[in-house]
C-alpha cells in the first residue's frame, strides 16, 4: 500500500492547484477524480479570472495563441436596477479561459512536477487510526476497492464535500451538507445580437438586484447574459425573463447556447481544518459574496495552507489541527471575515424594491463605489461608512424613496454585518476555544437566515404550478 504526505480528492482547479504547489515542492502527492479526464469540469464553457489573481496565485496566463485561452477584457461596472449608474472597482485585465481545457492544462503542470493524479477513482470514506486521527482515504476505480494513506487528505471535491461529509459529527469542521438553501442555481446564456454595429463590451457589467451579468464569451458569441439565484434553476430563469429582461434594456439578440451549473453561496465552514484534513475550496464554501464566484476566492486558502502545510510536513510530527490552527485564523483575517460579514447586509439590500434601488444608486445609499468597488476585493465598512447609511437612508425616506419596511431589513443587515465582522475578529486562536466561539456563530447565521430568503414569493408561486 503506497503512502502520501498529501492525498486530494478532487481534481477540479483547486485540487488541480494545491497539488502543483505541493508537489513542486518535491512533496509524493495524489489525487483522486471520479470522472474520466474528458468530462472533467464541463459544467460550464468559458470562466473568468483577473490578471492580478492569476498573478497572485502562481496560475498560466498562456499565449494569446494557446486555445485553452479565449480573450482577454477590462474588468467591468457593477449596475443599478435599470441599467444606470455604473460603480466601477479596479480594472484589472481580465483573461477568459475554456475551463476544461485550461484545468487540465493545471492537472499536466501538476503531473510534471510529480503529482500522481488517478481519473476514475470514486473516493468511498476516510481512513482513520487509533486515536481518531484521518490517515488516509478509501476509494474505488475499475479494479475494484482501494486504499492509500497520507499525513493529510485535502477535500477538494466541491458542493458534494464527500471527504468532509466523512468526518465523524464531533470533528471542528462542519459535517452539514451544502442543500438547495445555500446552492446559487447558475443559468449562461450564450447569445449574438442582431446589430452587428453594436459593442457588446460596452454592454458589460454586473446586475447586483438580480444576481445577473453580462461578459464576454468567446469566438462565435457576443456576450455571455448569466444570472444566479436561490431556489431552484426555474427560478433564475424566470427572474432573468420576467425582471432582468423587462427593466435592463438590452438589444436584440438570439439565445445560441444554454447552460446550468451550481456554485456554493453561503458562510464558509467555520474551520477547515481537523487533525490530518483541510477542506479547500467549494467543499469549503468558500464563495465571492456579491456573485458566488469561487475559483480564484478558494485560493485565497489554498495559498495560507500551501505555507502552513509546507513547513509542517518537513516535520516528523502528526499534523494535527492544533498546528494547522493558523490556516483558520489566518484565513479569517485575510479574506474570511470581509466576505461572511457582507453578506446579511446583501441579503438586506438586495430585498429592495427596484425603484428604491435605483434611488440609492444614484445617491450612493449603501450601493456605493467604495462598497460595490471593493466587495470582492476586501474593504473594512466603519464608522463614518456606516453613519453615511443611515443619513442617506433618512433622506430617502424623507422625500418618499425608500419605504420605512426597506429601511428596518437594511438596517438589520447592517446590524448583522456588524455582529459577524466582530465574532470573526475574535475568532479563537486555539481549537479548544472554539465549541463556545461555534455556539455563538451558529446562533448569529440562524438568525441571519440564507440568500434564498430573499426570494420573491410571487415568483414561487409562478413557477410551482
Amino acid at each position: 500500500m503506497e503512502k502520501y504526505d498529501i492525498l486530494i480528492v478532487g481534481a477540479s482547479t483547486s485540487g488541480c492547484w494545491f497539488a502543483n504547489e505541493m508537489a513542486k515542492q518535491g512533496f509524493k502527492v495524489l489525487v483522486l477524480e471520479k470522472q474520466k479526464p474528458e468530462f472533467v469540469s464541463r459544467d460550464y464553457d468559458i470562466f473568468h479570472m483577473s490578471t492580478e489573481e492569476m498573478a497572485q496565485f502562481n496560475l498560466d496566463q498562456l499565449d494569446e495563441s494557446h486555445p485553452a485561452r479565449e480573450f482577454r477584457f477590462e474588468g467591468s461596472p457593477m449596475w443599478s436596477p435599470y441599467g444606470n449608474y455604473p460603480k466601477r472597482g479596479e480594472d484589472f485585465p481580465t483573461v477568459g479561459f475554456h475551463k476544461h481545457d485550461y484545468i487540465m492544462l493545471m492537472a499536466e503542470r501538476a503531473k510534471q512536477n510529480g503529482a500522481k493524479i488517478i481519473y476514475g477513482a470514486s473516493f468511498k470514506d476516510l481512513l482513520f487510526d487509533e486515536k481518531g486521527r484521518v490517515i488516509g482515504a478509501k476509494y474505488v476505480t475499475e479494479f475494484g476497492e482501494q486504499e492509500a494513506f497520507a499525513r493529510i487528505v485535502a477535500d477538494c471535491s466541491g458542493i458534494p464535500a464527500v471527504a468532509r461529509m466523512k468526518l465523524p459529527s464531533t470533528s471542528v469542521v462542519n459535517t452539514d451538507k451544502t442543500t438547495e438553501r445555500d446552492i446559487l442555481f447558475v443559468v449562461l446564456y450564450y447569445i449574438k445580437y442582431l446589430d452587428k454595429q453594436l459593442d457588446p463590451r460596452s454592454l458589460d457589467g454586473f446586475f447586483l438586484h438580480y444576481k445577473s451579468w453580462s461578459a464576454p464569451a468567446g469566438k462565435g458569441y457576443d456576450a455571455i447574459l448569466g444570472i444566479g439565484s436561490g431556489h431552484s434553476f426555474a427560478y433564475a430563469e424566470e427572474v432573468f425573463k420576467s425582471q432582468f429582461m423587462k427593466n435592463v434594456k438590452r438589444p436584440e439578440f438570439t439565445v445560441e447556447k444554454i447552460e446550468r451549473g451550481l456554485t456554493p453561496y453561503k458562510r464558509s465552514i467555520y474551520s477547515f481544518v481537523d487533525d490530518g484534513f483541510i477542506a479547500i475550496g467549494d467543499s469549503a464554501c468558500i464563495t465571492k459574496p456579491t456573485c458566488g464566484e469561487g475559483c480564484t476566492s478558494s485560493l485565497v486558502l489554498g495559498q495560507i495552507a500551501v505555507d502552513v502545510i509546507s513547513k509542517l510536513l518537513k516535520s516528523d510530527d502528526f499534523l494535527t489541527k492544533e498546528k494547522m490552527w493558523s490556516i483558520n485564523t489566518l484565513y479569517m483575517k485575510k479574506q474570511g471575515k470581509d466576505f461572511d460579514s457582507l453578506r446579511p447586509l446583501l441579503y438586506g439590500v438586495i430585498a429592495t424594491s427596484f425603484d428604491e434601488g435605483e434611488y440609492m444608486f444614484k445617491h450612493d445609499v449603501v450601493f456605493s463605489q467604495k462598497i460595490l468597488g471593493g466587495a470582492n476585493s476586501g474593504f473594512v465598512l466603519n464608522g463614518k461608512d456606516i453613519m453615511g447609511i443611515v443619513g442617506g437612508i433618512i433622506k430617502g425616506i424623507l422625500c418618499g424613496k425608500i419605504k420605512v419596511s426597506t429601511v428596518k431589513r437594511i438596517l438589520k443587515g447592517l446590524n448583522q454585518s456588524t455582529k459577524v465582522g466582530k465574532l470573526y475578529d475574535d475568532y479563537p486562536k486555539t481549537p479548544a476555544d472554539f465549541p463556545v466561539w461555534k455556539t455563538k456563530a451558529d446562533a448569529l447565521w440562524k438568525e441571519i437566515g440564507s440568500a434564498i430568503d430573499t426570494c420573491d414569493p410571487a415568483i414561487i408561486k409562478k413557477i410551482s404550478k
